[in-house]
């Protein structure tokens, strides 16, 4: 008997159950927040105790594997080891050869090929990928390691949220994993000859669409959950002082010298224009991320300080997540707002210490505010003692926005939650704002939450770079 079915009460968690133990290649797309690893642990526990697998190897990020501990008990009784770094954590881990479920971060499976061949041919087991976005870049060594062992696996199962984490060419090495490439081709190559438009946009999207739908199932929290509202609140802010002449003069450094470029220098230097982009939201988000001597306080400071103020006057005990891409933001955040007891996850928090700010962030009523990197916490926590999500600030990654607020959007939420979007006005900020949006839709579109999409967003047409991103005063989001 499980240790807890309460949750088989909800009737699409056992259709997605079924919906694996019925294909041996399958991918679950289930939106964030409505427990696709519940799910494929239930399906994973029915197989083996049908004598018709012996195990799985759980492939998720690294600060997940605790988590999928902590599931694996709640949802099992199957015994489970977890994959450390280095040798000795290797050897605890295959210590037990009698453990049905084997759990490794992404970033080890390179380094432990050997070993998880030998599990793999050892007994009969799946393979599942949690958050399988991760190898959506084809030629990365990981993705290629994990295409490597999927020959050796009875069954293949993937899941993701967002599988268009950033673009549709996203879903092609995760259906390749698959179904070694029946659905979208074996060839990458092929495959953007087929659904790209020329340098920029997309043809032939409902046939991926189509494609895709074959191998998976995808329900939304809309249709499968009656969940508490969320809300979008868009906060402009003018950037004044230091800070506005840092941001101007940066702002005509870059539009010099994208003046000089004809339209093929635009496109081969795409990343270096993207990162001093980044570094134009630096700016619109705090100056001293990029100059220590800047000493005022930021537009977006002075517009949380008032954000925040109201929050606690209405309820003193309110807790909120406030997002930003910057690790030096999260350091300065956590001084500037030391009565509300905040907690920081980023990219080099521990494993250990990101499952204690999580604690004490539930847990403890004086803890009231996580300051986080989406990068580092967009996935598998339930943070839903929150329902106020604020972001500071922005990158152009569509996966670490999506993800990021479902942390407070999810089972065991009863409130209404608010998503804040801190945007500076005539800044690149708004031009973020307006591709996350665009991207967000051809998503949905591939991902078969939406039935239409519009040309303007197949062609992925924008409004000019220099009118949009350099033209002082000028909207960016006017066609």
């Amino acid at each position: 008997m499980k240790k807890d079915s309460t949750r088989l009460e909800l009737g699409y968690q056992v259709e997605g159950t079924q919906f694996l133990r019925a294909r041996r290649a399958a991918a679950l797309f289930d939106e964030q927040g409505l427990g696709k690893s519940k799910q494929v642990i239930d399906a994973i526990a029915q197989e083996i105790a049908a004598g018709d697998l012996g195990g799985v190897l759980v492939v998720c990020p690294n600060g997940l594997k605790s988590n999928w501990a902590k599931e694996v008990e709640k949802f099992s009784n199957l015994k489970y080891a977890v994959f450390g770094s280095g040798q000795s954590a290797r050897r605890i881990a295959f210590r037990s050869l009698r453990a049905a479920v084997y759990i490794i971060n992404y970033e080890a499976v390179l380094a432990e090929m050997s070993s998880l061949r030998a599990l793999l041919r050892f007994k009969s087991m799946a393979i599942v990928l949690d958050e399988s976005h991760r190898i959506k870049t084809p030629d990365a060594k990981i993705t290629q390691a994990i295409l490597a062992l999927r020959a050796l696996a009875q069954r293949r199962y993937i899941l993701s949220g967002t599988p268009v984490a950033n673009r549709p060419e996203d879903l092609w090495a995760q259906l390749l994993f698959l179904d070694d490439g029946e659905a979208l081709g074996a060839s990458f190559d092929r495959f953007r000859q087929l659904y790209r438009s020329g340098n920029v946009g997309y043809r032939n999207l409902g046939q991926l669409r189509d494609r895709v739908a074959g191998l998976s199932l995808r329900r939304t929290k809309a249709n499968s959950l009656a969940l508490p509202s969320k809300q979008y609140v868009r906060i402009s802010v003018t950037l004044a002082g230091i800070q506005a002449d840092m941001y101007e003069g940066m702002r005509e450094e870059l539009e010099l010298w994208v003046k000089g470029m004809d339209g093929s220098d635009v496109l081969a230097r795409g990343e270096a224009i993207l990162a001093r982009l980044v570094r134009l939201a630096q700016l619109a988000s705090n100056p001293a991320l990029l100059d220590a001597s800047y000493s005022e306080t930021p537009g977006k400071f002075q517009a949380l300080d008032t954000l925040l103020a109201e929050y606690e006057r209405v309820n003193p005990t309110q807790k909120v997540i406030v997002w930003t891409s910057f690790v030096g933001n999260i350091r300065a955040l956590v001084n500037r707002y030391g009565r509300w007891n905040p907690v920081a996850i980023h990219g080099e928090t521990s494993n250990e210490a990101r499952d204690e700010a999580v604690r004490s962030f539930t847990d403890e009523a004086e803890t009231r505010m996580l300051v986080a990197n989406p990068a580092a916490a967009r996935e598998g926590l339930t943070l839903t003692k929150a329902n106020v999500a604020i972001y500071l600030d922005r990158t152009f990654n569509l996966v670490d926005y999506l993800q990021s607020q479902d942390r407070i959007h999810r089972l065991s939420q009863t409130r209404a939650c608010e998503i804040v979007i801190l945007v500076a006005r005539d800044t690149v900020d708004e031009f973020i704002d307006f591709s996350i949006e665009q991207k967000h839709r051809l998503a949905q579109f591939a991902q078969n939450d939406t039935k239409t999409v519009d040309d303007d967003d197949l062609a992925l047409r924008k409004p000019a770079l220099l009118r949009a991103l350099l033209a002082p005063g000028t909207s960016p989001v006017a066609k």
